[in-house]
Formats: C-alpha cells, structure tokens, sequence
C-alpha cells in the first residue's frame, strides 16, 4: 500500500501520463501526493552560461514553477491535494532527498524514450533514482492513450 506519493515532473510531454498515473494510484490507495519539479543547474551549461546569469537562471526558475502550477491545477481537476517542492540541484539526488524527507512510499517519474547516442550524452535520472530511492519506483511508460491536459 503506498501511503505516500512523489511525483516528478519535468515539464516535458511524458508529464501528463505521470500526472494521470499517480493521480489513479492517489485515488485507489487514498494516497498522499507530493510534487516535485527539479531546477536542473546541469541546464545552465546546456543554454551556453558560463557564470552567474541572472536572466538565464529566472527563466529556468520560471519554468519549474510554471510546470508545478500545471501540475497542481491538474491534481487539483482530479479532486487530488498535493503539495509542491521546488528544490535545485542534480534531479535524482534531490528527488531522493525530499522522498525521503516526506516518507515517500512510491516515485512516479516518466521515460523519456531517449536514442542510445542522447543517452550517452545526457544524464538517466531514473537510471541514478533506481540506484539512489528510498523507496520504489514506478517509471510510466507514456502509450499515447492518454489525453494531455497540461495545455
């Protein structure tokens, strides 16, 4: 029985079915949902800074709570209460860190269905949550069933 859940979320198309999935899982074991979007510092060296920028880090700042705004508005249409974390750092240490904070009994993330050559270029967080969670995790697999209502 999963008493409590952590679901992370990332903004990218997989975020629907996350959300959809745990909502399910929330509903049928009366479950209580925490959301957590990671401020990924690693990005910051992907948009090409090499040093404090102010702009570039509120733009991504921007972007975590907008993707948590999302996400609750739809917990929220699914009559789910949650709360948020907005925390930064490596993903899978710090999604890690708060399920172990909060006694998470379940993470919920996505598969990003990456090419062999991204995955050698970019970081598995569910590879590193695999090795790293307190607890289990469920990797939802997006099918393309299911509607996005994060629009």
């Amino acid at each position: 029985m999963y008493k409590t859940i952590l679901v992370a979320v990332d903004g990218s198309p997989q975020t629907a079915s996350v959300l959809a999935e745990a909502a399910d899982l929330a509903r049928t074991q009366s479950a209580e949902v925490h959301v957590i979007c990671v401020n990924d510092a690693a990005r910051y060296w992907e948009l090409g800074a090499s040093g404090p920028a102010p702009a570039v880090f509120d733009v991504l700042d921007q972007s975590q709570f907008d993707c948590l705004d999302k996400a609750q508005r739809f917990l929220r249409q699914q009559e789910i209460a949650c709360q948020s974390h907005a925390p930064s750092g490596m993903p899978s240490e710090e999604i890690s860190r708060v399920a172990r904070q909060i006694g998470a009994s379940l993470i919920v993330i996505g598969h990003r269905h990456l090419s062999w050559l991204s995955r050698l270029m970019v970081e598995s967080v569910g590879r590193n949550l695999l090795a790293d969670a307190p607890c289990s995790v469920l990797v939802v697999i997006e099918t393309g069933e299911k509607e996005s209502h994060l629009r």
